[in-house]
């Protein structure tokens, strides 16, 4: 009988610790579309200048996110502005665990390395590595969770950007054609950035922000898949 016994309360344990683990899965990040994909045309005072993609790759408990940026401005067709950036996020669950950016801005390359390391965010941008709070988000925007923390991470030069975000409520933004219920956000102090993501889902539809010329700039989500500049 005390054999029984013991090997009964060896199975509740091994229950128990089973149980405990699935409990402690990993849940997927927010704001995954069921597409895998957005693709948003970037606009300044009204005229398209370029395209801004986002690619996801669910892997397990991982997801991989690959972001494409190609801005071309021109005035009377003279070339003005150039920008291409490259980047690849991977996420464990609503944590960064890693990010690599590629950029070229205006002829001025630019490389940076982030990645998790116990419980912070090893930032790495050109020779000097900086470090900051694992709960700090890169400024993607493409996650939800950006609007809830107060730390972000410049995805081109790896800049600490303190930030802290309103509620402006909700909101309509219709993408082409199609109006899609938005809850409206603004973030303020070091990145400054009007935020729109579908009620339902939790994805980007919309960013805002005044570039440093005074112009207006956006990205509004395509209805479908814009092609590439150049």
């Amino acid at each position: 009988m005390t054999h029984l016994i013991k090997s009964a309360t060896r199975m509740l344990l091994v229950l128990a610790t089973l149980g405990l683990t699935a409990g402690m899965a990993v849940a997927l990040p927010s704001s995954l579309p069921s597409s895998d994909r957005l693709d948003f045309v970037v606009t300044r005072n009204g005229e398209a200048i370029g395209t801004h993609r986002y690619r996801f790759t669910r892997d397990g408990d991982r997801v991989k996110v690959d972001i494409q940026t190609e801005i071309d401005f021109k005035v009377l067709f003279v070339p003005l502005y150039r920008f291409r950036h490259v980047s690849q996020e991977v996420w464990d669950g609503d944590k960064l665990a890693s990010l690599k950016s590629s950029t070229n801005d205006n002829g001025e390359p630019v490389r940076l390395e982030v990645k998790a390391v116990d419980e912070v965010l090893a930032v790495k941008g050109g020779e000097t590595v900086e470090k900051v709070d694992a709960k700090a988000v890169p400024a993607s925007l493409w996650n939800v969770v950006s609007v809830k923390r107060n730390k972000m991470v410049g995805t081109v030069d790896g800049a600490i950007l303190k930030t802290q975000a309103t509620h402006l409520g909700e909101d309509v933004v219709k993408v082409g054609g199609q109006s899609i219920a938005t809850e409206h956000y603004r973030v303020t102090g070091d990145y400054q950035r009007e935020l729109w993501y579908d009620r339902t889902d939790g994805t980007l539809v919309r960013v805002r922000f005044t570039a440093s010329d005074g112009s207006q700039v956006e990205y509004v989500r395509a209805a479908r898949g814009a092609k590439p500049l150049g």
